[in-house]
């Protein structure tokens, strides 16, 4: 009887082992599906970009209550100097933070890039180019611009 307790025992540690191991990948592993919806819980959703893909960027967007001191037109109008032969798929007003570098957060307008279809070339995996622009809120300013797979400028 005394051999059953011991075997019980051993049987309980190893399941408490595996159960905790488990649900630190759940939490933890980027690849977890349970980790991605964690972290994207709060975001704010921007056409063409998940919360997972901001986040290998180092950019975590979120909503914001704040007023801009300027317009959503004047930070296309400078996002597009950035990316002239794109054009804007999406314009919102979003609180950004940088996830790398930390910081305070800072109210921005978050511009969303596309490019037509005729301006490069299919790639093998099907993923269109695709680029965002932050532009501070209050000053007009860029304050970051992450291009992925950006084809190159046409000639002219």
């Amino acid at each position: 009887m005394r051999w059953l307790r011991r075997h019980q025992t051993a049987i309980l540690l190893v399941t408490l082992v595996v159960v905790t191991w488990g649900a630190l990948w759940l939490v933890y592993d980027y690849r977890s599906p349970v980790s991605q919806f964690l972290r994207g819980v709060g975001t704010v959703q921007l056409e063409g970009w998940s919360a997972y893909d901001l986040n290998t960027q180092c950019v975590r967007l979120e909503a914001t209550n704040e007023a801009p001191v300027t317009t959503e037109q004047n930070a296309a109008v400078v996002a597009q100097k950035a990316h002239p032969d794109a054009y804007i798929r999406q314009v919102l007003l979003v609180s950004y933070r940088d996830t790398c570098k930390g910081g305070d957060a800072k109210i921005a307008w978050a511009v969303a890039f596309s490019w037509p279809i005729d301006s490069y070339a299919p790639l093998p995996t099907g993923a269109p180019p695709r680029a965002i622009v932050l532009v501070d809120a209050n000053t007009g300013k860029i304050i970051a611009n992450h291009a992925e797979r950006q084809p190159a400028p046409t000639p002219s």
